[in-house]
Formats: structure tokens, sequence, C-alpha cells
């Protein structure tokens, strides 16, 4: 019997987390989709940061990179990283 790891336990968490909500993965995974904006952007950010979803973060702003909003996000995201060590 193959023992759970950490990273198994972690993934099903995740998928738990899409199945709950399947919009915002849509949104997540959706380059210009005309439901996301800066404010929609920031509320992805605020959940993901809260349930320590932080690798799904990369994935929203590299998804959405060509957004104009999105290098600001990013470097204000930096900054506070920078600021909290």
């Amino acid at each position: 019997m193959k023992k759970i790891t950490k990273r198994d336990k972690q993934t099903i968490r995740f998928l738990k987390w899409i199945n709950k909500y399947p919009v915002w993965w849509k949104l997540i995974c959706t380059p210009n989709d005309e439901h996301i904006n800066i404010q929609m952007m920031n509320t992805l950010i605020t959940h993901l940061a809260q349930e320590h979803l932080y690798e799904i973060i990369f994935v929203l702003l590299m998804v959405h990179r060509n957004e104009t909003y999105v290098k600001d996000i990013s470097n204000a995201m930096l900054l506070d990283m920078i600021i909290e060590n």
C-alpha cells in the first residue's frame, strides 16, 4: 500500500478547491476572459493566498500576463514580500 505523501495531500486539497470554485478556476485559466479585471484579480489573489495556494497565484499571473494591470500587481506583491522579510 502506497503511503500518501504531503504532495499528494496538497494535490487532493487543490482538486477539492477546484471542485468548490469551478468559476474561479475557469477565470484563472482563461486568458482575456471578459469577467476578469483588476478587482477580480485582487480578489482571486487574496483568496488563493488565504488558502495557501501560492503556485496558483503564479499560474494566474502568467496566464493573464498580457493584461496591463498584471505588471503592477506583480510589482506590488514583490514589494510586499520584501517589506515582510
